[in-house]
């Protein structure tokens, strides 16, 4: 997974099709409000306090359409009473106010806006469909317009503490299809001049890290080489007249609550940001958390260190101590890790990115955030009920960090360089024994995911986990889809079968093909695939996947060969290497089998585990 060259392509979010099958399980929300009054409380006035924020509540929606209804797509949402943040100035407390709270839980990575359209004398309104994405690197949220029709996006701004009357700034078209960062605050959207909806981003609720008592001793001393701190051991504010409204107040709440608790901890407050940091006392008696306010907190600690993930519920909160970094790559973090609900030791914890380096282009980094997150929900789906001896067991996931937590194994891919892999020559250098024992493993495993009606999409070596001890083990199932779903783009393009081009047609018969190229690998047939898409290969060849479909594919000397050329430029070398397995070798036979061109004539895997379990292969 570290090689100074690409050659996987992860596939595109779902398909249409999943999309609908998900949102067929949604719930449908209808509620009417209290009074025409509440509707005049602009939601950036409605107060969460300290028990709201713990429930992980993320948005807070109030429908603008006659129906009061919404389709959110998620079963964590519930109506709230909230009270206004002031009191009029005429007038008494501001009476509470029912708003659509939705709390987003180690499941969800998105919610999904649904407003039914409406036809009548009055108005004639198409229904609007988008999805908010949580951005798991930041307190911000993806929007996605699945409409129609453009939407028109505006943020509201709140005019002071005596006002009614929100003024919305900047407003802008989101035509269908195109995605719009979304900071915490308050948005409206109207389509074609009618809002629709109003709906307020909130932060979330930052992960801490857990600090030892020990380490701390002197923060005392470093707190006050950094800024004087006043009696209370609080820092003191020369600059409150200074700041907008919402922030004094969520500094002066901050006081007050720390002001009312002894808890043996200093708190002092970066100028940068104004939010706070909490450090142990050298008398507390046992270790403290500290904020981590901003950034992706599985992606920040270091080896050893510990991280307390907060959460509205019980099954939400636990802790991860980092061990070791297995793989880092611009898509995804693989270390070991401890976890506090896992008692059987040392996991593997796998963190997909949602940030790119140096990506020029708002647009591409918002897909990106989308992508990860449908990637994390189908492997998360995928492998959730997967049990066998042969698969990486899942112990659990967290949208929230786009994280999954699994066995660890204690063996390498068949990819890794120094391991399974000869450095210099990119061959396996496993023997006859280990070929068998990993077909035999790998093929009970896809045997198992096929009879269930699923088709992993991306066999490689890099994905088989393999010790002499253990055996091999089958894992990442990021791209896999169910077997009735149309064929993705995903996958490494040295394992795509042959009938993907022209026909674009996966399915099981092509995890078949795969491990059959993985074999060959494994038989010493060939040197490792992925390694002719390294820069200053002597026979580099590399396309991408999703070009072989495309209309365009004129070749020229001047842009040099297609995909499809290159793919059959590699079919034809795996279809040399086929032709000089030996036919008395029932392992070459099988092997042969499965790179059988045609699809329909393509070996099972039931029935190579058939051909396994026969008498030549007892005590193998």
């Amino acid at each position: 997974m570290g090689e100074d060259f690409c050659s996987e392509e992860r596939t595109e979010p779902f398909s249409q099709s999943e999309i609908n099958m998900r949102l067929q399980k949604s719930i449908r929300v209808e509620e009417e409000l209290a009074s025409a009054e509440s509707d005049t409380v602009p939601l950036d006035k409605l107060v969460i306090d300290e028990q709201h924020h713990q429930q992980g509540i993320r948005i807070l929606v109030r429908p603008l359409t006659r129906s009061r209804s919404v389709s959110p797509g998620s079963d964590n949402c519930e109506w709230l009473a909230l009270r206004a943040e002031v009191a009029t100035r005429n007038g008494p407390q501001q009476p509470s106010t029912k708003v659509l709270a939705v709390t987003q839980t180690s499941k969800d990575i998105n919610f999904s806006l649904r407003i039914p359209g409406e036809t009548g004398v009055d108005e004639t309104r198409p229904p609007l469909w988008c999805e908010l994405y949580y951005d798991p690197a930041s307190d911000n949220q993806i929007l996605l317009n699945r409409s129609d029709v453009p939407i028109t996006l505006a943020s509201v701004s709140d005019q002071g503490d005596d006002s009614q009357s929100p003024s919305f700034i900047h407003p802008i078209k989101v035509v269908p299809g195109i995605t719009k960062e979304l900071s915490p605050g308050t948005w409206r959207i109207r389509v074609y001049g009618t809002p629709i909806i109003d709906f307020r981003v909130l932060a979330k609720r930052p992960a801490s890290l857990c600090v030892p008592v020990q380490e701390v001793s002197d923060l005392t001393s470093i707190a006050d080489s950094i800024d004087p701190l006043n009696s209370s051991i609080k820092r003191s504010f020369s600059d409150d007249t200074e700041m907008d409204p919402a922030q004094k107040r969520l500094r002066t709440t901050e006081r007050e609550k720390r002001e009312d608790v002894d808890d043996g901890v200093i708190m002092f407050y970066p100028v940068t940001t104004g939010e706070p940091l909490v450090f142990p006392l050298p008398h507390a008696s046992k270790a403290k958390e500290v904020a981590i306010p901003h950034g992706h907190a599985l992606l920040q600690i270091q080896k050893d260190e510990t991280v307390a993930i907060p959460g509205g519920c019980e099954l939400d909160q636990y802790q991860v101590t980092k061990r070791n970094q297995i793989a880092t790559t611009a898509a995804s973090s693989v270390f070991t890790a401890e976890h506090s609900d896992v008692p059987d030791g040392v996991i593997t914890v796998k963190v997909l990115k949602t940030r790119r380096p140096n990506e020029a282009k708002p647009q591409d980094n918002h897909k990106n955030v989308i992508r990860q997150a449908d990637i994390w929900l189908r492997e998360y789906r995928s492998q959730e009920d997967l049990q066998h001896e042969s698969i990486v067991k899942l112990y659990g996931g967290d949208a929230r960090y786009l994280s999954l937590y699994m066995e660890h194994i204690d063996g390498k891919d068949l990819a890794a360089r120094g391991v399974w892999r000869d450095g210099a020559t990119d061959v396996f250098v496993g023997n006859r024994n280990d070929a068998i024992r990993i077909l035999r493993d790998i093929a009970s495993a896809l045997n198992y995911v096929h009879q269930r009606r699923r088709v992993h999409n991306d066999i490689k070596p890099a994905n088989i986990l393999y010790s002499p001890d253990r055996g091999a083990v089958l894992c990442d199932f990021g791209l896999s889809t169910r077997t009735h779903d149309s064929a993705t783009n995903g996958g490494t393009p040295y394992y795509v079968p042959p009938e993907f081009v022209g026909n674009k047609l996966r399915g099981t018969p092509s995890d078949v093909w795969a491990l059959g190229v993985t074999m060959l690998y494994v038989l010493k047939r060939i040197a490792f695939p992925d390694a002719r898409g390294r820069q200053g290969h002597p026979k580099q060849l590399y396309w991408m996947i999703a070009e072989l479909n495309r209309r365009s594919h004129h070749s020229s000397k001047a842009k040099g060969p297609t995909a499809v050329d290159q793919m059959q430029q590699w079919l034809s070398e795996v279809t040399e290497a086929r032709a000089k397995l030996n036919p008395k070798d029932k392992l070459h036979v099988l092997v042969s089998q499965m790179l059988t061109p045609q699809p329909n004539q393509r070996i099972t895997m039931a029935k190579v585990m058939t051909e396994l379990s026969l008498p030549q292969w007892t005590g193998v």
